[in-house]
């Protein structure tokens, strides 16, 4: 683990924060790998065994209460396949034994019908320990004295270069929106490594600034690297 502000630490691919126990992952979207299939890619049907594989290995590092599943749970917009029953199901059931917290994300919109499944309810926020979680794909008006902001939804990632050869690492991000602090998460996914934060527009409206001092930490095979600021690395 490393500590990025008092009480929340980077485990893995997740936050966990220590003070309540509680662990959030971002960017989930199961379900894409019944597209990839579709549309040849047979490597994503590790996908979920990676998923399960990975959230093992945290539980197996940390005293956890409560899970926070930070939008995008599932991938489909308009419908609920096959793939995304069985993986969201099993989930859920593989960690019956915590408190679940499901947050809405705009691949979200017919979660709740999964989440009900196990009486459970999809929110738009949450709050806990000082902590604002939300998506990251609209701004709310009140964070209730709230000191950090936790985001997913763009999926970070940096591209790193030695000579020819240039490789994507999912990140974490740290920085402000306005007084407060500002996480955003790394997709919970092996599918796909996530968008270059150096080439790509930012879709979050809470990264609609400049981002030259918000701090990047790499996370690769379970260990974290800290790499500087992103103006640093332009």
């Amino acid at each position: 683990m490393m500590k990025l502000l008092r009480n929340i630490y980077i485990i893995g691919l997740g936050l966990y924060l220590k003070d309540n126990r509680t662990l959030i992952l971002g960017d989930l979207h199961l379900g894409l790998e019944e597209n990839l299939i579709n549309q040849g890619d047979f490597l994503s049907k590790k996908n979920f065994i990676t998923i399960k594989k990975h959230l093992n290995y945290i539980l197996s590092k940390t005293e956890i209460k409560t899970v926070i599943f930070n939008g995008d749970i599932k991938h489909e917009f308009g419908r609920i396949n096959l793939t995304e029953w069985d993986y969201c199901l099993g989930l859920i059931d593989m960690l019956k034994d915590k408190e679940m917290i499901l947050i809405k994300g705009n691949h979200d919109k017919m979660t709740s019908i999964i989440a009900k499944k196990r009486d459970l309810k999809v929110r738009d926020y949450y709050i806990t320990n000082n902590v604002f979680v939300c998506h990251g794909d609209i701004l709310f008006n009140n964070y209730y004295n709230s000191k950090t902001i936790i985001i997913g939804h763009e999926h970070p990632a940096i591209s790193l270069k030695e000579g020819p050869k240039s490789e994507l690492f999912k990140c974490f991000l740290l920085g402000k929106f306005k007084n407060k602090n500002l996480i955003v998460i790394p997709s919970f996914s092996f599918v796909n490594i996530g968008s270059d934060i150096l080439k790509y527009e930012k879709l979050s409206p809470y990264l609609q600034q400049n981002l030259d001092n918000f701090k990047i930490y790499i996370t690769e095979n379970n260990e974290i690297y800290p790499f500087g600021k992103i103006n640093d690395l332009r």
